[in-house]
């Protein structure tokens, strides 16, 4: 009896110990449960995973560190309560045994819901090594036995195009490749439902069931900007992203040229500019001083969209703009901007569909006729802009948010198809 009786003692301190230093939320939301039961139940109902492998950053600046920071804020803006699986890979390991231990305590999760890097998962810590290659498909196989519905975001697909292979080198590009479907593979055993950039895109992945792909774009947050004024009046565009590789805008400046009333500001990171720089210089200069570039970010930003009676994507179209939806093109639409966009693109398909701007082939000569004809109706952009603000509500991160929460309570409910039948003791 008294060894028993010890057995059970160091069991109970052993599993008070781990709670209290490892898993400190799980034991102080148990330790509320008993006191206020109805409220812990109410609580558990809204408790959702969300996964990503990397730490997130609040102050990045490109749409690969944006769209996790907003899609985290999007679910607890809808009320969940969100258990956090980021960070490095022994974060990330640390935090899934803690979720271990919640689900074979009785604890519900509606959902997991992940955000995947541009580049393979298990390649995500510094120097690209892979410390603990299978925690990540370990949590989603942890979730699929205990019934919870999973979903991921799929970024890119570049790594299948030929200028990948070109830039990389053959034999780099094979073996990446071979990580890359390494992610698909498990994927397609335990996500529920993979969401890409634009339905299109879905053509171009390899090894995963159309049935569980759904599109989920970038969103926007809405924010109000004073109206330009065209004191002046000129006519003023905005062009905020990178330059070169899919984005090429020398068409946009050859326009910007030949009309005299209008202006163009690049916003641009500094590396950007220096790499493609030179292919601009000369028209930039010829515009003489219609043409500006600058490197700004962050509230730096709302002089910039102030100032703009429209927003550019005129961009030289390529086979992957017509699947690939940029966040600029989001971000354009919550601020209440016209968007002028290049026909051949997903981004003119969007601006068209919600009569926020105009789309128009991609040629300086069609551009310079449009600009030429917004100097003497300007009353054409401020209806455009009515239109942008008004279109705007239903592309917004919470927006976003709430498809993935409706999709996955279809997917409990048995209204969408699941990656794979559960094993015996597994929970729907």
């Amino acid at each position: 009896m008294v060894p028993t009786r010890r057995r059970r003692v160091i069991t109970v301190i052993s599993r008070w110990y781990y709670h209290a230093h490892l898993n400190l939320p799980a034991w102080c939301g148990r330790a509320w449960s008993l006191r206020y039961p109805q409220k812990e139940a109410r609580h558990r109902m809204a408790a959702i995973v969300y996964h990503a492998p990397f730490p997130l950053d609040r102050e990045a600046s490109s749409a690969s560190g944006i769209r996790p920071v907003r899609m985290l804020d999007a679910f607890r803006e809808l009320g969940y309560t969100v258990l956090d699986v980021t960070g490095s890979a022994r974060e990330r390991s640390r935090r899934l045994r803690a979720l271990r231990d919640r689900l074979q305590g009785g604890e519900r999760i509606e959902f997991l819901y992940s955000e995947c890097a541009t580049i393979p998962t298990m390649l995500t810590e510094p120097r690209h090594l892979p410390p603990h290659p299978f925690v990540d498909p370990a949590l989603m196989g942890l979730m699929h036995r205990h019934g919870v519905p999973t979903s991921l975001f799929y970024r890119d697909i570049y790594w299948a195009f030929p200028d990948y292979r070109e830039r990389v080198g053959a034999a780099m590009a094979a073996a990446m490749g071979c990580v890359y479907r390494y992610d698909l593979a498990w994927y397609a055993r335990y996500i529920d439902r993979l969401y890409l950039p634009s339905a299109r895109m879905g053509a171009y992945v390899p090894g995963f069931p159309e049935d569980r792909m759904a599109p989920l774009p970038p969103g926007c947050e809405i924010v109000d900007e004073a109206p330009s004024s065209r004191a002046d009046g000129g006519l003023h565009l905005l062009y905020i992203g990178g330059l070169g590789g899919h984005y090429r805008l020398q068409e946009c400046l050859r326009a910007v040229v030949d009309v005299p009333g209008a202006s163009l500001t690049i916003c641009t990171r500094p590396d950007q500019w220096e790499s493609a720089g030179d292919q601009y210089a000369a028209m930039v200069e010829a515009a003489g001083g219609r043409i500006d570039v600058v490197h700004r970010s962050g509230e730096e930003l709302t002089a910039l969209y102030e100032r703009a009676d429209a927003c550019v994507l005129f961009v030289e179209p390529d086979p992957y703009r017509e699947f690939a939806s940029p966040v600029k093109l989001y971000e354009y639409l919550g601020r209440g901007k016209p968007v002028i966009a290049s026909q051949g693109t997903l981004a003119a398909e969007v601006v068209g569909a919600a009569d926020a701007g105009w789309t128009l082939p991609y040629d300086a000569s069609e551009l310079a006729g449009l600009l030429r004809r917004l100097l003497e109706q300007p009353h054409e952009i401020a209806q455009a802009a009515h239109r942008a603000q008004g279109a705007r509500e239903e592309h917004t991160w919470l927006s976003r948010a709430r498809v993935v929460a409706d999709d996955m309570q279809a997917v409990r409910t048995g209204e969408l198809p699941r990656a794979r039948t559960l094993r015996a003791g597994g929970t729907r």
